[in-house]
């Protein structure tokens, strides 16, 4: 009996202070773990209502709770990815899988950790690891019939991952797929990718792009994306700056890009960069140990950058990085085209090893003052072969200035002055030819313009060029500086059904602009014009109409490099489209 009140004695008493001291740990423990849950069930909601920064600071708050709790871990790693700071995405990514562990019951929660830092990976442009990662992640899942959602969007992962691992070491693109908006990617339209191409020092002293070996005229050089763009609006150079400001707040690793990056004249003389620095695909792991800028000092380049290395668009202006580097030329090597925001360069002509590379910055189908206002714009002069042989004869600047603002052509040389005539004579025949234009649509065709005004004064102008005994070449450098002539009288040809006579026109206008602007947009728009042209003038199954059709494919070809078949036939027909309703080319849209 008395081990029997012994024992009821025992069950019946209060805890002694050992036992006291036992139990409460397990009590704020387990009101940590639901403070903690807590925590993060607000920032779910904070996530769900599109607050990023107020979701962190919630998911933040169940980690100092918790700091093994994988969820809020996984859940933060979201909204980084969702802001596109990758780095840090990855980091908490990479906490989550190791919180999650291998046990049965994380498993889970290790599998959106495991594909919360694939895509972070992605996002640094780390495709090599970001497929592996995805990999690992569908062999943990295993034939599991639970899991076999979470794997569906893992193999889409790593199939996205191959995709830009093989974009950004090769240059094997899908170009029909990229320009027609089939190709998609989780945070950028396509892999960037640096070609044959460095930065190298030049003969004279600047620093520019050369080529690494000899290439073909439309083979690929260079596809990026923007560092930061923004549409053509009121302050567009303040948004720019604050494009590349947030860009550095998502990825501190762009500070050692914009710092390499040319802001004023004496940085020519810089040691050119290593390509390495602009292909984030093999050297993305220094992007998370990198620190981004505070100081206002080291922030007071961003201005600089943008004005000096901004490059402009038909709708937006953006600053691409390895582009900024490619110098200027009225007569291009190589041809730039945008799909959305991405910036892709193309050689023009077949180019040796070590050829500098150059592209047009603005139009270049006009009169050379004109483009030397542009070029002045930009803070600096262009001395590229074709200005230097329009130049011919002319004064120094000052003097050339002076008596222009006198309306004077003494001292200018011979190209200069022709060129300058025909500007004077051609300003009143426009302007009748506009009024008779827009009468003819309000009359409905009933009344057609005289283009006999400008038939003549081409052929005054042509008789003008053929008296300075220029080489063709030479001659198709004067013809394009007065392009607005040439594709007006174009105009006026086919209102009058001069078939055969713009047939001949097109054929040169295309000639001359391939000594210019080859694999310019202009020039896919004449030869589309051409074979239109050719079939209405001579039938579908003219020699004429052929030689068009073969011209027009060659040219398309060269804008947009390895295209066929069906997108070929598609592009062709958005150029046509872009002719009839006077816009801009359809990708950059």
């Amino acid at each position: 009996m008395s081990m029997s009140m012994s024992t009821s004695k025992e069950n019946s008493e209060p805890l002694g202070l050992g036992g006291l001291a036992a139990a409460l740990p397990q009590s704020k423990k387990e009101k940590k773990i639901n403070d903690a849950e807590a925590a993060r069930a607000k920032g779910n909601v904070k996530f769900a209502a599109g607050d990023m920064l107020g979701a962190i600071k919630e998911y933040d708050a169940a980690l100092a709770l918790n700091a093994n709790d994988a969820s809020a871990m996984v859940n933060k790693a979201e909204c980084y990815l969702r802001c596109r700071m990758f780095a840090k995405a990855l980091e908490c990514g990479e906490l989550a899988m190791a919180a999650a562990g291998e046990l049965a019951t994380s498993k889970q929660t290790k599998l959106k950790a495991m594909y919360k830092t694939a895509m972070a990976l992605n996002g640094l442009a780390r495709y090599v690891d970001a497929s592996a990662t995805a990999q690992a992640a569908i062999e943990l899942c295993g034939d599991a019939k639970e899991d076999a959602p979470v794997k569906a969007t893992l193999e889409k992962v790593k199939l996205e991952c191959e995709m830009l691992k093989e974009q950004a070491f090769t240059g094997n693109f899908d170009m029909g797929a990229l320009y027609l908006n089939r190709m998609g990617a989780s945070f950028r339209r396509c892999a960037d990718y640096i070609g044959p191409v460095q930065v190298s020092r030049l003969s004279d002293g600047r620093r520019g792009v050369t080529t690494t070996r000899s290439v073909k005229a439309g083979d690929l050089l260079v596809v990026q994306s923007p560092l930061t763009a923004a549409g053509f609006n009121k302050g567009v150079e303040q948004n720019l700056v604050r494009g590349l400001f947030a860009a550095l707040q998502q990825n501190a690793g762009d500070w050692d890009i914009l710092k390499c990056l040319p802001t004023c004249a004496e940085d020519e003389a810089k040691e050119p960069p290593s390509m390495n620095l602009f292909r984030k695909h093999v050297g993305a792991s220094r992007v998370e140990t990198a620190v981004a800028p505070d100081a206002q000092d080291e922030l007071a380049i961003l201005p600089k950058i943008v004005s000096h290395c901004a490059i402009t668009g038909r709708k937006t202006v953006g600053v691409w990085a390895v582009p900024s580097f490619i110098n200027h030329s009225c007569a291009p090597n190589a041809h730039r085209l945008n799909v959305g925001q991405v910036m892709l360069i193309f050689a023009s002509r077949d180019l040796a090893a070590g050829a500098e590379i150059t592209i047009k910055y603005y139009d270049t189908l006009i009169p050379k003052k004109e483009r030397e206002a542009y070029a002045s714009k930009r803070g600096y002069t262009c001395n590229c072969a074709r200005c230097a042989f329009e130049s011919t004869g002319d004064v120094d600047a000052e003097t050339k200035a002076a008596l222009e603002a006198e309306g004077k052509d003494e001292g200018a040389g011979p190209i200069t002055r022709l060129i300058g005539s025909l500007r004077r004579k051609l300003k009143p025949v426009f302007k009748t030819f506009q009024e008779e234009i827009a009468v003819m649509k309000a009359t409905k065709g009933e009344k057609v313009p005289n283009i006999n005004p400008l038939i003549e004064l081409r052929d005054w102008f042509e008789n003008r060029l053929n008296a300075l005994q220029l080489t063709e070449s030479q001659a198709a450098m004067v013809r394009m500086s007065c392009f607005s002539m040439y594709e007006t009288v174009s105009l006026g040809l086919s209102l009058m059904g001069a078939g055969e006579e713009k047939h001949l026109l097109l054929k040169r206008m295309l000639k001359d602009l391939n000594v210019v602007d080859p694999g310019g947009f202009h020039a896919c728009k004449q030869s589309t014009m051409l074979a239109n042209n050719a079939r209405r003038a001579f039938g579908k199954t003219s020699p004429e109409v052929l030689e068009a059709t073969e011209l027009m494919v060659e040219v398309h070809r060269l804008r947009y490099g390895d295209v066929d078949g069906e997108d070929l036939v598609e592009i062709v027909r958005r150029t046509e489209q872009s002719i009839a309703e006077e816009t801009g080319e359809f990708c950059e849209l």
